[in-house]
């Protein structure tokens, strides 16, 4: 059985086509308010961030909110960014608790900086609060993410089960970070006999286009390394799902993940090392969702087509 048609005249998505819908309030964060550690890199250096380039008003997210509804089968959307909870009205509030009474499940992905400060405007919508998280203790972590960013994760992982919440978790690995994998690993068991985790996410660097020899010195390791070491406490996870992200190379794709911005561009990650940002496909409130979706699998398919990622002649 398909749904009808949507109001614009599309026939809706289904699940299988986009089961996530990533949202994006603002592309900034503020992780940099932290000190960067005594002889670290800087504060999270591996990631390219940017300044904010979303601009919208609050009933514009609404409606975005009501399309990605209408046209698409997707059960959780992710409040990404950047990082969504900012020191700033960016309608985060309004929008999860839209989403969550429209039916999705929510997940709210941040570095929890303000977490403590946002909570009670939140807890009554998100699903699961997915949280990064870098090593077993400060030592690796503010390495990473800036001084105190460990205290900032316990102090949010004491009050988040205190309340009964669902957690996940998000780890970036380095060179001087993975050997310490499974000690991390016990401690987000640990977390799980306090209160429920459904997943993490383990990641490792990606160029992304913007080739960066220093960075790739500094968090750089064999992807051999990390699969090993993800192999190896996978097992000892119980019921927790665990996702890895290994460095790939220019023909071996990136899981598809489309972006939508909270003024309604659609951004598409075609999955590539070699593509410098996400291809823009246009604006859902005026194109609909599901014809700019279905063009986005049309793109990345060729872009694993062309002869350039192949080594052939064009």
């Amino acid at each position: 059985m398909t749904n009808p048609p949507t109001l614009l005249g599309h026939d809706p998505l289904i699940e299988a086509e986009l089961p996530i819908i990533h949202l994006v309030l603002n592309t900034d964060c503020n992780a940099w308010q932290l000190t960067a550690a005594s002889g670290s890199p800087g504060v999270c250096r591996f990631c390219y961030r940017e300044r904010n380039r979303v601009q919208a008003d609050r009933e514009t997210v609404l409606r975005v909110l009501d399309v990605l509804r209408a046209e698409s089968a997707a059960h959780r959307v992710v409040f990404a960014g950047g990082d969504p909870m900012m020191p700033y009205d960016n309608h985060l509030e309004s929008a999860v608790r839209h989403a969550s009474e429209l039916g999705f499940a929510v997940n709210l992905h941040t570095n929890g900086l303000l977490l403590q400060e946002r909570f009670d405007g939140l807890r009554e919508w998100v699903d699961v609060y997915s949280l990064a998280i870098d090593g077993p203790d400060a030592q690796v972590a503010d390495w990473l993410r800036g001084e105190g960013y460990f205290d900032r994760f316990t102090a949010n992982v004491a009050m988040l089960a205190g309340h009964g919440k669902t957690l996940a978790f998000n780890t970036f690995t380095a060179a001087n970070s993975i050997g310490r994998l499974a000690e991390t690993a016990a401690m987000i068991r640990s977390i799980g006999q306090r209160t429920p985790v459904e997943y993490w996410l383990i990641s490792q660097y990606r160029p992304i286009g913007r080739s960066d020899a220093r960075k790739a010195d500094i968090y750089g390791f064999t992807p051999d390394e990390f699969r090993a070491a993800v192999a190896a406490i996978r097992a000892d996870m119980d019921r927790i799902q665990i996702f890895e992200q290994p460095t790939r190379a220019e023909t071996d794709p990136y899981p598809f993940r489309a972006w939508v911005l909270a003024d309604g561009r659609v951004t598409v990650d075609l999955g590539s090392v070699a593509s410098p940002r996400n291809e823009a496909l246009g604006n859902l409130l005026e194109a609909g969702l599901a014809p700019l979706i279905r063009r986005s699998h049309a793109l990345r398919n060729n872009e694993f087509d062309r002869s350039v990622l192949t080594g052939s002649a064009p």
